[in-house]
This record gives structure tokens, C-alpha cells and sequence, in this order.
């Protein structure tokens, strides 16, 4: 700790005055100023309704708005204009719909919805201008929608067309993609009148539009895509992170996993995935609970992973965590509202998530202007996830206007709640990824700092055992095991001083690549600039080991340091961490150079194994 502290405060003090000045701007001002730009944008930019781009739009139009298509090769996709009708209760049934006062609204395209159990009927009308007969679909911006129902009107009733959604059994439901569809024919030269029931989703408002089948299908391929990438990407990057940090302590990396896993689950959940791959009906509802628990999940490991990355240099008795455990606090409190729901009002976790990343960036902003060299990443994944957790939950709000379009690419950017969340996610979990493994090599690098110390401290305490016949009795029983741990050093040869710099040299390179099992006699010469001859020779001379033995040694050595510092908690760990393949082989050398076990070095320092 103490050379952790002198490497952090000699960072600080290498840092040019002009440095110092912009890293406060950048954490006290630029943030605040930051949130500040998206909060009044957040209020001024709010649409109240969005108009549709059409001629025939005016307001007080007591008739609908006939829909029709254009026939073109890519197909085609438009707002839907309809009537609406509110079922608060959700207990008006197809039979009497008809009876019902339906409002046209020919200049919006965004609707009402009802909270569950309540529905919402639409009304409108298509029309088939070409010569042949038209497949037309009828969809929604909005991804979550448990049922969606389409109707025909035929001789004064209304006839069931199709049927979709996240609660409808696969063999009643019209479509079998991610993205929520009913589709209808219609003659040449028909107009026709249909009705549409929806219920069940997260938005407060719904963006219906009618579209070619081909289209829709494209849309709904590219949607399951970037869906599919981000799951892939949670996956891949949970378990290369295990496999590249398994050699550190768990605490290093296991908020990060939490936080990859948290977002699997997240995307998962709310893309419809249980509906598509296992046949799902729950409802939005139902699945609510468990999607507020994920989204805490992910809220919380991205304060603690934070904490850890931003403290663990830091002397414990100088780390303020206070901010850390009222966010995680209030991460806890906000997740549970929001499962329990007690008011039909869970946005206390969408507000935490967007509050808590600025402040963490304030932090972080501090940690960068006292030389916390993973702080710079840790506050670029920050940014990302700012504004990308802003955007989402802006558009979630306020979706963007729906224009005609015949562009799949235009209708995922007039949904760009779904780019802005994936990308975010993909970005700030790959400066975190940076940010852990420019914190794992500070920390090796510091840690084989200390090793070298303690090597060249046991040598002076070899050569001052060598002088006096009998050392003094150390007390206690810790005392004790630290020197049994030190004994064998007193038996090993002192080199003469014309060999003690080729020895340190060839001692620096084997540290360098402990990690490396691999490394042996070969590439020790190749370092060293020697033949695999010489090495054997001067090594026999100076310590009686053969190159083999030598780097076998410093590895015990290395590990023995590490249970002396503190720096893992397991035999595993040590192990792993000093280039041993084989726990078990370890142990059994450790203990015939040293005449205890790793274990019981382990325990007598006060470590739990």
C-alpha cells in the first residue's frame, strides 16, 4: 500500500498545471453543464403530439382518413391514421365495438394507451388502388405489446383476421418475429373498414403504421438482429472476462460479469425473446417485475464495479465510499418500488439510472485529477452510458414523428430508442473492459515492484544472518512462520559481486514474465542476451541451479511474496498468479522449498482460504 500511494502521489505531482486545470473542468463543470443541456433539452424538445406529413391532415375532420399504399418493389410503410377508442377497462368485447363513438385524429399518429387491464380499438380504413390483390400489414413502433388484435368489418360485424402478440399461443398468432404484426389482403379496388384492438405494453402511448408485408419483414429481421448482436455481445464479453481476469480476486471483475448478465436479461426480457424461442405467453405485466430486477441488477453493479475500479488503490483508511453506498442504497430502494410497483408508477429506477451515472462521472472526474490512471476509461463509459441511457429513455417518452418511408434502415432510426440503448451498452462495456486491464497491469506492475523489494530485502537478511551466529527470537506466533517462511534463504549461496548484477537481471526477467508458463531456460537466455550454455554456467556458479531450477525458485519465491503481501485469498489465485498450470504441483513444491504448505502460509497470515 504504502508504494501504491507513493506511485499515485508521484502521477499527481508529474501532471503539468495546465493538466490539472482542464481534468477540473472536465469533472466539476463539464458534467454539470452536460446534464444540464440534456435536461433542458429534455423539456424544450418535448413534443406534445407528432403531426402526420399528409395533405388531407386537418384538424375537426369528422371522417377517417383512407390508408393506401404506393406499390413499390421494396414495399412501402405509413403512419396509420385511424379513429380511437378507449376501453379503460378493457371489457368491450368485438361484438359491440361497432356500436361505439370512435374519434378521429387525422393529424396524430401517437395514441393513448390505457394502463393493463385497459385496451385501445383503432379504426381505419385501406384502400387497394392497383390491379392486383395487396398483402398489408399493420404494426407498431413500440416493440411490447402482449395482444393485438385485427378486424374486419363484413356485413354490420367484425370478423377476426389475425391475431399477434407477446401473450398469444405461436399457433393463434398471425406472426412469428420479435416485431409485433397483423396482416390483412385486400382486393383491387377495395376499400375496406378494420378495427384493431391493442392492449398490454410499457409505453404510455402506441405509434401505429401499415405497411407492405415485405417491409415489415425486413424491419422486423434487422430489429431481431441488433437484438440478437447485443445478447451475443453480453455473452462473449461476460466470459472473456472471466477467462482474462479468472487469475485476479473475484471482487475485480464479478460486479462486470453482474452488469453484462443484468443487460442480457434486460434485452432479453423486453425484446420478446421468451416468446419467440420458448413459446412464452406471460404478459408485459407478469414479466415486469423480474425486467425492474434486471434493470437493478444492471444499475447497481455499475456503481459497485465503479467503486472498485476507482478505489483499489487507494490506502482504505483514505476511501470515501459514502457516495457509492447511498447510490447502491438508493439502487436497492428504487428496484424494489419499482417490482412492487404499489402505485402503477415505476420510473424511480429509469431516474437513477440517469442520475447516477453523472454523478459517478464526478467522481471519476476527481479520480482522474489524482492519477487514477483507469479513472480516464471509467469516465469515458460513463459519458457513453449517459447519453445513451438519456436518449433511450427521451425516446421512450417522446418517440420520433413517423414519415412514409420505404427504407428499412429509416425505420429503425425513426425507433432509435433500440440503436442508442445497444450501442451505449457495447461502448461503455468496452472502456470498462479497458479500464479493468489498465488496472490489472498497474497492479501487476506494482505488485512485482514489491516482490523485487522483498527479494532484495531477504537477501540483505541473508547476508546479516550470515554474520552473526544466531538470530534474535522473534515473538509471537506470525513472527514465527514469517521466519520459516525466510529460513531457507539463509541456506542459499550469496553470489561474489561481479555476478550479483547479471543475477538481479536475470531475477527482473522472470518477474516480468511470471505469468508466462512457458517462459523457461530458452527465453530467459534470449532476455539475458546469452547462449542456454552460458546461463547454465554462470547460474550453477553463483546460486547452484540449473536455469530450470532458477526461474522454478523465483516462481516459489514470487508466490511466497504474494502470501506475505496479501495479495489473494486462495492457493488457486497464488498459484495461477505466480505461472503454475497445477495447483496440486504447487503445493507440493512450495512445500519442499519452504516446509509448509501454501495453505497454512495462507492461514497464519490471517487469510481465509
Amino acid at each position: 500500500m504504502v508504494l501504491a500511494g507513493q506511485n499515485r502521489r508521484q502521477t499527481s505531482r508529474d501532471w503539468p498545471a495546465f493538466g490539472r486545470i482542464t481534468v477540473i473542468e472536465i469533472a466539476r463543470k463539464r458534467a454539470l453543464w452536460f446534464l444540464a443541456v440534456l435536461l433542458f433539452s429534455l423539456v424544450s424538445l418535448a413534443p406534445s403530439h407528432a403531426q402526420i406529413g399528409n395533405d388531407a391532415c386537418v384538424d375537426g375532420n369528422s371522417k377517417l382518413v383512407t390508408n393506401s399504399l404506393a406499390d413499390l418493389p421494396s414495399g412501402q410503410l405509413k403512419p396509420l391514421v385511424a379513429g380511437l377508442f378507449l376501453d379503460p377497462g378493457g371489457t368491450i368485447g368485438a361484438d359491440s365495438i361497432t356500436a361505439q363513438l370512435f374519434t378521429p385524429q387525422p393529424c396524430h399518429n401517437q395514441f393513448e394507451m390505457p394502463s393493463s387491464p385497459g385496451a385501445l380499438w383503432l379504426k381505419f380504413q385501406a384502400r387497394n388502388p392497383h390491379e392486383d390483390e395487396q398483402i398489408w400489414g399493420v404494426s407498431f413502433m413500440e416493440t411490447v405489446l402482449d395482444d393485438v388484435a385485427l378486424f374486419q368489418a363484413q356485413d354490420g360485424k367484425l370478423v377476426p383476421i389475425a391475431q399477434d402478440g407477446r401473450a398469444i399461443p405461436a399457433a393463434q398468432s398471425d406472426n412469428d418475429r420479435l416485431q409485433t404484426a397483423v396482416s390483412f389482403r385486400i382486393a383491387p379496388g377495395r376499400n375496406e373498414t378494420y378495427y384493431v384492438r391493442v392492449s398490454g405494453t410499457y409505453a404510455p402511448a402506441v405509434t401505429p403504421v401499415i405497411g407492405s408485408v415485405r417491409l415489415l419483414s425486413n424491419w422486423s429481421s434487422t430489429f431481431s438482429a441488433i437484438s440478437a448482436l447485443m445478447l451475443g455481445f453480453c455473452i462473449i464479453m461476460t466470459i472473456f472476462s472471466l477467462i482474462l481476469f479468472r487469475q485476479i480476486h473475484p471482487r475485480f471483475y464479478q460486479y462486470y460479469a453482474a452488469y453484462l448478465i443484468g443487460m442480457f436479461f434486460v434485452t432479453f426480457l423486453y425484446d420478446g425473446w421468451p416468446h419467440i424461442i420458448f413459446g412464452s405467453t406471460i404478459s408485459t405485466v407478469q414479466w415486469k417485475p423480474f425486467v425492474e430486477l434486471a434493470s437493478g441488477l444492471v444499475m447497481i453493479a455499475n456503481i459497485q464495479y465503479c467503486r472498485i475500479l476507482l478505489t483499489i488503490d487507494t490506502d482504505p483508511r483514505q476511501r470515501k465510499q459514502a457516495v457509492y453506498h447511498w447510490l447502491t442504497g438508493l439502487g436497492v430502494i428504487a428496484t424494489i418500488w419499482a417490482m412492487a410497483d404499489p402505485l402503477g408508477w415505476g420510473t424511480p429506477v429509469s431516474i437513477l439510472f440517469i442520475i447516477s451515472p453523472f454523478i459517478l462521472l464526478y467522481v471519476t472526474g476527481r479520480k482522474i485529477f489524482d492519477g487514477v490512471k483507469q479513472a480516464v476509461p471509467v469516465f469515458a463509459s460513463l459519458v457513453a452510458l449517459s447519453i445513451g441511457l438519456f436518449l433511450s429513455l427521451y425516446f421512450f417518452k417522446f418517440p420520433v414523428s413517423v414519415t412514409t418511408t420505404s427504407s428499412t434502415f429509416e425505420l429503425i432510426m425513426m425507433r432509435p430508442i433500440t440503436l442508442s440503448y445497444t450501442s451505449s451498452t457495447i461502448v461503455e462495456a468496452i472502456f470498462m473492459m479497458i479500464a479493468i486491464s489498465i488496472m490489472i497491469n498497474a497492479m501487476q506492475r506494482q505488485r512485482n515492484a514489491a516482490v523485487t523489494e522483498a527479494i532484495n530485502l531477504r537477501q540483505e537478511i541473508a547476508l546479516s544472518e550470515q554474520q552473526h551466529e544466531k538470530a534474535k527470537d522473534i515473538a509471537g506466533s506470525r513472527a514465527e512462520t514469517l521466519h520459516a517462511l525466510l529460513a531457507s534463504d539463509t541456506d542459499k549461496k550469496i553470489p561474489p559481486p561481479v555476478e550479483q548484477g547479471f543475477l538481479d537481471r536475470a531475477t527482473q526477467s522472470v518477474i516480468g514474465n511470471i505469468s508466462q508458463r512457458g517462459f523457461g531456460a530458452g527465453a530467459l537466455a534470449a532476455e539475458l542476451g546469452v547462449t542456454e550454455k552460458t546461463l547454465g554456467r554462470r547460474l550453477k556458479k553463483s546460486q547452484g541451479l540449473a536455469p530450470a531450477a532458477f526461474i522454478r525458485s523465483i516462481r516459489l519465491s514470487y508466490a511466497r511474496d504474494l502470501i506475505l503481501l496479501r495479495q489473494f485469498d486462495t492457493v488457486a489465485e497464488i498459484a495461477n498468479a505466480s505461472g503454475f498450470s497445477s495447483v496440486g504441483h504447487f503445493a507440493k513444491l512450495y512445500r519442499q522449498e519452504f516446509r509448509i504448505t501454501p495453505s497454512e502460509a495462507l492461514k497464519s497470515m490471517g487469510t481465509v482460504v
